[in-house]
């Protein structure tokens, strides 16, 4: 039977629209697509380059995505229009932009964290220049030792992140070169020693599966996943424990987190929780997460994603 005058036609459904910068995510998309194919799952992923065209075919042709991946978040002007549509159309949003948002300040996380028992570096909010210009220093400054890190309350990626401040002149030139940015002052975090490699940790989540990874904080370079014998003999527990609190707080579904082990054996929450996570993998770059990592982040979407589908959903595995 053909459509009555003035009748809409139905919505296509499919199961995911992920948003995302080239060429930086463009393997981990390659991958997770080839994952989405093997489950029968549909997928139409949108990057800075094609956002005007794959915008256009989302109102034209009608499509409708269960669920919305956004690893850009707005990026670039064209890719903030996708996400602006994503969140008027799309139920599901594994990361909310409003929550992500709300994320990205790391002082609110801080007293989340602690409210929760989880153990952070000694931290010090201080306020952007512009809104307090004469500041004084703070009585527990002291509380830091030296050296003592500083970096902007919102940010990540090590963006403007001093890790050697010897006193309150530093923090005050700080202030100076960056005079719109809310700082925070932390006391550095010295790992213990586990099997002759630093007990630092990078932790990675992905929609409920917790995937942590040794993580060499001078050098910024991935080791390997925690095996379930490191996991076993080490006592290394903690780190799932920790990355599930995260995501109670954060209230997202993809990220990471890093955790030390020391002050003995106590686990401490170092950079609170990552968003967007660094997605890229070995071989392809040095400083990628294992292979392995990224592909158990990828087989953990795509279970979520098929707890969402819908039976008699798109028959197309890709929509490019």
């Amino acid at each position: 039977m053909g459509l009555t005058v003035g009748e809409q036609p139905a919505y296509e459904e499919f199961d995911l629209l992920l948003i995302y910068v080239s060429p930086f995510d463009n393997e981990f998309v390659d991958l997770l697509r080839q994952v989405c194919q093997g489950a029968g799952l549909s997928l139409l992923a949108v990057c800075q380059e094609d956002a005007d065209v794959k915008l256009r075919r989302l109102h034209t042709e009608r499509l409708r995505p269960r669920v919305c991946l956004d690893l850009a978040a707005g990026a670039t002007p064209s890719l903030l229009l996708v996400e602006q549509w994503a969140s008027e159309h799309i139920r599901i949003h594994l990361n909310p932009s409003e929550r992500r948002r709300e994320v990205w300040r790391k002082t609110s996380l801080h007293w989340e964290f602690i409210q929760a028992g989880v153990v952070t570096p000694y931290t010090i909010p201080v306020p952007a220049l512009v809104r307090v210009p004469d500041l004084q220093p703070p009585q527990d400054l002291w509380h830091l030792g030296v050296p003592f890190s500083a970096k902007p309350d919102i940010g990540g990626g090590g963006w403007e992140v001093v890790i050697d401040a010897q006193g309150w002149e530093d923090v005050l030139e700080m202030r100076r070169r960056l005079p719109e940015e809310d700082l925070i002052l932390q006391e550095l975090i010295k790992p213990n020693e586990l099997m002759g490699k630093r007990a630092w940790f990078r932790v990675l989540y992905a929609c409920g599966l917790v995937v942590p990874c040794w993580w060499d904080d001078r050098t910024h370079l991935f080791g390997e996943m925690v095996s379930e014998e490191e996991r076993q003999q080490l006592g290394l527990e903690p780190l799932w424990e920790i990355a599930h609190i995260a995501a109670g707080i954060a209230r997202l579904q993809i990220f990471s987190t890093e955790v030390a082990k020391a002050h003995g054996d106590r686990f401490v929450v170092v950079d609170y929780v990552n968003d967007p996570v660094d997605l890229r993998f070995r071989p392809h770059v040095r400083e990628g997460m294992p292979p392995e990592a990224a592909r158990t982040l990828a087989e953990a979407i795509a279970a979520y994603l098929k707890q969402h589908s819908t039976p008699g959903g798109s028959s197309q595995t890709s929509l490019v």
